[in-house]
């Protein structure tokens, strides 16, 4: 084990779970000296020493792949026996964001190179009291359980002994264990959190989940000073004297505004007089005076029960999104101190920017915040409602992030190397990682490629480079070998494939999930991504040093000419996205975008940006896309970045100046039935092209 861990083994509960907590506490003896804890969990873990928070956050990660996290707690320790606790969350099955594994717990205490206490024997552990296991509802098929804690089940066994704790099982956990790749995430209170709304909840009828109840209850608005309260002309939490809230009917409701979009643990101060159901619903808008906390079986929704008295709670296990959190408060009377959430946030330093012209520094700064609040232990496309680490989302974010964030090159190989655990026996990397789900999309696996090679083109990294060579050469390779007869790439037809390019009628790839054989077809931007890949691996592979394929060049010619002969139309000056029974269909910008930067049609090649810039008629381009669509516009020379400065504002400036964050596609919260995502990292492009070809001309 690298040295560590020598004495330590992966213990768990006699039995497990999905969706379980469990609570481990062990004693060691402590005279003086640096201590060293290290500690790596399966799902999450939240630590204590002698009853202090220490960290929570377990680097997400494979069976094979096993990362630990390293505290120096000396400071936490006291001469004598101190107490280690630590409080466990276990998921139990597949989901977008975790790849089932058994449960376990692993640590040691090290003073001096001495191993003061060690995950065994003398672990003993239990059931979580406060914690509800055992299978609930789900926030969204992406982010798996929600959970439900009861602080009247609490009692203090992170300080000391308390009932309910037996010696814990030992497991044969097989895995390789690997030091956190990338620095530990910072909390930050944030600033004031307004309270901007506040009344009455009727509930008249119970749904199978909080989140559907409260969401169809009824609310009547009440103002602070009709309920006794002191007028104030901008309420804010925290509040030290706290407002009073009553109602004569379910109970009440406390809506707050966090200022902008953010990713952090629930944390709450209230007191009520007797013990009563708490519901706390996140999300990002208002647009249904209240927050949507349900949207076609998605939860957007935690609960707590609070006891009677005074309750002050952070929960350490689960990272939400949001703009706005809305409280329930199922009892009569109320006094509220606080509602927010802890941020949790990885520790980039922006670069600095040279932006004088007022509005493209206002969308700048979006896309800046929108790539941050993605940015956890990996990137995230959403930090609300998947939290999830794509192929295609990642390479943008990272390809966006080298110019804004100081040292982005080795997160971004972090997460690189994450995605290498993730390739498929087929060749193709799995959708998400570290995930486990019944589909993947093939073009993402060619994203994987551009982004290791952008990665060497910013870092100049080679031995990175060499790393993921394997993995590079299974995807490419893949993709080779389904070259048919017509020169091209056809779709892949079996049931675990889902063709995906863009959100657009013809892109999409139709049904995410199916159970039959697609007819024969071929998609020009599958071929032309993979003629991009080859190209731009291959520029990076040779700049590293390494032998040239001498015989890629003729190979990506002659796939340049057939995919011109299959798929451009010259009267249209543009390419198709489908052939099918030798019929073209479908026009659109990004298949007649990535034809120009694949370098076909060269001879064509002023028709087809003309056409990208004046034909209304292709189907167009969404947001994550905008990068190919101004690649090959500025590819014909200096009038193409006055097109591109243009369409950045023309697309970007209103969210940017109505949210604080950038939007999943350009429809924005009504999107995707009413679930679209108000920040997601793939859309900050103005960063990329205001930092790169527009320095100076912003």
């Amino acid at each position: 084990m690298n040295g560590v861990f020598t004495k330590s083994r992966w213990v768990w509960l006699e039995r497990s779970c999905v969706n379980q907590y469990a609570d481990f506490v062990q004693e060691f003896t402590w005279q003086g000296g640096d201590v060293l804890l290290r500690i790596s969990a399966d799902t999450n873990y939240a630590l204590y020493i002698n009853g202090q928070y220490v960290y929570s956050g377990q680097y997400p990660d494979y069976p094979q792949y096993k990362i630990y996290d390293t505290f120096s707690v000396g400071t936490l320790c006291r001469r004598g026996v101190n107490r280690l606790a630590v409080r466990c969350s276990y998921t139990g099955e597949d989901t977008s964001t975790y790849y089932c594994a058994p449960a376990g717990l692993l640590f040691e205490v090290v003073c001096g190179g001495k191993v003061l206490a060690a995950s065994g024997k003398e672990t003993l552990a239990r059931q979580d009291l406060a914690y509800r296991s055992g299978r609930a509802e789900k926030i969204s098929p992406q982010l798996g359980f929600g959970y439900r804690y009861d602080s009247c089940a609490e009692d203090d066994w992170t300080e000391r002994d308390a009932p309910g704790f037996a010696p814990c099982a030992i497991l044969a956990k097989e895995c390789r264990l690997v030091e956190r790749p990338v620095p530990l995430l910072r909390l930050n209170e944030g600033g004031p959190v307004s309270l901007c709304a506040q009344g009455e909840v009727l509930v008249t009828k119970e749904y199978p989940t909080a989140a559907e109840t409260m969401y169809n209850s009824f609310l009547r608005h009440r103002t602070l000073t009709e309920l006794g309260n002191p007028f104030e002309l901008a309420p804010q939490f925290p509040s030290v004297r706290g407002y009073r809230f009553s109602s004569e009917t379910t109970g009440i409701y406390v809506l707050a505004d966090l200022g902008e979009e953010a990713a952090g643990r629930i944390c709450l101060d209230l007191e009520v007089e007797q013990d009563a159901e708490v519901v706390l619903c996140f999300g990002e808008h208002l647009r249904d005076l209240r927050v949507r906390s349900f949207i076609e079986g998605r939860n957007f929704a935690v609960t707590y029960r609070a006891h009677a008295g005074h309750n002050r709670w952070t929960e350490q296990l689960r990272r939400l999104g949001c703009r706005y959190v809305q409280m329930f408060i199922l009892a009569p009377r109320a006094v509220v101190y606080d509602l927010r959430l802890v941020r949790t946030e990885y520790p980039a330093e922006s670069l600095e920017t040279n932006i004088f012209d007022g509005l493209r520094r206002r969308i700048y700064e979006t896309g800046v915040r929108t790539l941050r609040t993605c940015m956890h232990e990996h990137y995230e496309d959403c930090p609300w409602r998947e939290q999830a680490l794509y192929a295609m989302d990642s390479r943008n974010q990272m390809l966006f992030g080298y110019t804004v964030f100081r040292d982005a090159g080795r997160y971004a190989q972090a997460n690189l190397r994450l995605m290498t655990h993730g390739l498929r026996g087929d060749g193709m990397l799995e959708l998400c990682f570290p995930a486990r789900v019944g589909i993947t999309i093939p073009s993402f696996s060619l994203y994987f490629v551009l982004a290791v090679a952008e990665n060497f083109e910013f870092t100049g990294d080679a031995a990175f480079l060499r790393e993921m060579q394997p993995t590079v050469r299974a995807i490419l390779g893949a993709f080779a070998a389904r070259i048919d007869g017509s020169g091209l790439i056809p779709v892949l037809q079996e049931e675990p494939y889902w063709n995906f390019y863009e959100w657009q009628p013809g892109l999409d790839g139709g049904a995410i999930f199916r159970d039959f054989r697609l007819p024969l077809q071929y998609d020009s931007c599958l071929n032309l991504l993979y003629i991009i890949a080859c190209e731009r691996w291959e520029k990076a592979r040779t700049a590293a040093g390494e032998e040239p394929d001498r015989e890629l060049a003729g190979r990506l010619a002659a796939m340049r000419a057939a995919v011109g002969s299959a798929f451009y139309d010259g009267e249209r000056a543009a390419f198709a996205v489908t052939l099918r029974e030798g019929k073209k269909e479908g026009y659109a910008r990004l298949s007649t975008a990535l034809a120009v930067v694949a370098g076909c049609a060269e001879t064509e090649k002023e028709k087809l940006v003309r056409t990208l810039k004046e034909d209304g008629a292709l189907t167009d381009v969404t947001l994550g896309n905008k990068l190919w669509l101004y690649e090959a516009v500025l590819s014909c020379g200096e009038n193409g970045l006055a097109y591109v400065l243009n369409d950045i504002e023309t697309t970007f400036a209103d969210m940017a100046c109505r949210d604080t964050t950038l939007y999943e596609t350009a429809g924005g919260a009504d999107d995707f039935a009413l679930a679209g995502s108000l920040c997601h990292g793939w859309a900050a492009v103005a960063c990329y092209v205001y930092n790169t070809v527009a320095r100076g001309n912003v």
